[in-house]
């Protein structure tokens, strides 16, 4: 009976050295896998670092150009606020200016 259970014994052993004879081979294989994953991460990466740098320099052309125009905008508003002063003056006056006639014909 112990014999039997020796020879099994051996038998699993043989079995799991034999699941172990292509270990190095399969490892080689995720070594090179493992490689070219470094690879293409590196790739995405250098990827990321110039998106960010286009990314930067477009944000910037943006922001320039945005207040480009808020300051365009600011000097239009600016310049028909100058010219509603100027009418709202020209209004008063000729408002005087009738004011005083009325007065004058009331008098005689």
């Amino acid at each position: 009976m112990e014999r039997e259970s020796i020879d099994r014994r051996v038998e699993i052993l043989e079995q799991h050295v034999e699941m172990l004879k292509d270990l190095p081979f399969r490892m080689t294989s995720v070594e090179g896998r493992l490689t070219s994953i470094e690879g293409r991460l590196t790739s995405v990466e250098a990827q990321v670092v110039q998106l960010r740098s286009e990314m930067k320099g477009g944000f910037s052309a943006l922001s320039y150009a945005i207040n480009a125009m808020h300051t365009d905008i600011v000097a239009r508003f600016e310049a028909q606020d100058e010219k509603f002063m100027d009418l709202k003056r020209h209004m008063h006056m000729l408002h005087e200016d009738a004011l005083e006639r009325i007065a004058r014909l009331s008098e005689r």
